[in-house]
């Protein structure tokens, strides 16, 4: 039997020993660099809870307060002197959305936010054909701003982040009042939805916050294990989409002129690489500080330490620092051997996650959309 197995179930039976004899936490030393410190249990509910408070929930604050001011922007128009400022606020608007995606747990998956936020490719054609029917119904006073349902009867090909990217960026895209009309009601959708998306975060929060029993002796071990299954899952899927389909499999479909890839038409490819794997590093690699149980961010790495996987831990944050220093500064113009370098140390660390820790924590890995091998 794997030895680290065998660890998380000695290192459980100890905690329900303790817990039902000394009704105190037990400690655990970890063997990270520099001083030894100690390491409280987490539980799985403790992870959770933790990483709605202190991860999803002001990620979502954040994604919603740029469409907003985005949707704003654009209220000014989306030509002219008013072009620049959309320019940016859309960059910080995709930033923050990717941030508050980089894991699609939660609502985000319940909802299937990205299909409707983050559609690639998008389409040129139904966008043309979306502005063209608003410039139909253009009268005195501009064109109409799409409401809600036309612009659900229009599809994901022609709205999102990447319909925006197009029609700010591209050469050939109108900038007429309709155009700059149908930009602005697609920024409007994308601050519903982040609006919907950050209302479940906080109604998730409230839950916990009026459940005053200790959450890792919750009743619910079914829902409980679905829902940790779900983030590693997820977890392991965002790294895999930064890996594949970001990085990888762009640069193998065009190595000469880097056509394709993501966040290529705004040029900003890079800024989205470094959003999602701060929040992917972030969310693994374990923290300067140790917080006490519902008093922080727990890390994965710091959740292995925490049931006495210290070897393990040690693995992993090796692991993400290695991913993190071939990630830093990183961009599409950087030589092959350098890409090359990125994808071997992200899928390291897809594999680590994959094999080692899923089995460790007695976690079945499905199919991802972002697999690509």
């Amino acid at each position: 039997m794997n030895p680290d197995l065998l660890e998380v179930r000695r290192r459980q039976l100890l905690l329900s020993l303790g817990a039902s004899l000394l009704g105190a936490p037990v400690m655990a030393a970890a063997a990270a660099p520099g001083p030894v410190v100690a390491v409280p249990f987490y539980g799985a509910a403790t992870l959770l809870r933790m990483q709605r408070r202190h991860a999803w929930l002001p990620a979502a604050r954040q994604w919603r307060e740029a469409a907003e001011a985005l949707a704003r922007q654009l209220g000014q128009g989306c030509s002219g002197a008013a072009r620049a400022p959309a320019r940016l606020a859309w960059v910080r608007t995709m930033q923050a959305w990717t941030q508050a995606s980089a894991i699609a747990t939660g609502p985000l998956l319940q909802r299937r936010s990205s299909r409707s936020i983050d559609f690639q490719p998008t389409r040129p054609r139904l966008i043309m054909q979306a502005v063209e029917s608003l410039r139909a119904q253009s009268g005195p006073s501009g064109a109409p701003l799409p409401d809600a349902a036309r612009l659900e009867r229009t599809g994901s090909p022609a709205r999102g982040l990447p319909a925006l990217e197009w029609l700010l960026w591209a050469p050939d895209a109108p900038t007429d009042a309709a155009a700059c009309a149908w930009a602005q009601g697609l920024a409007e959708e994308l601050a519903r939805e982040a609006a919907a998306v950050e209302a479940d975060w906080l109604a998730l929060d409230a839950r916990d916050r009026q459940d005053s029993a200790d959450p890792d002796t919750s009743t619910d071990e079914e829902g409980l294990r679905a829902a940790f299954a779900e983030f590693v899952n997820q977890w392991l899927g965002g790294v895999e989409l930064l890996r594949w389909a970001e990085i990888e499999r762009p640069w193998r479909a065009g190595r000469e002129d880097k056509t394709g890839w993501p966040r290529q038409t705004s040029a900003s490819i890079a800024q989205a690489w470094q959003a999602r794997w701060d929040r992917l590093r972030a969310l693994t690699l374990s923290p300067a500080q140790v917080p006490a149980p519902g008093e922080g961010l727990v890390p994965m790495a710091l959740y292995l330490r925490s049931l006495g996987l210290m070897a393990l831990a040690d693995r992993l944050d090796a692991s993400t620092r290695q991913a993190d220093a071939s990630m830093r500064g990183l961009s599409p113009s950087a030589a092959p051997a350098r890409l090359q370098q990125v994808t071997r140390a992200l899928a390291q660390l897809k594999g680590l996650i994959e094999g080692d820790v899923a089995a460790a924590l007695q976690v079945n890995i499905g199919f991802s959309d972002a697999d690509g091998d």
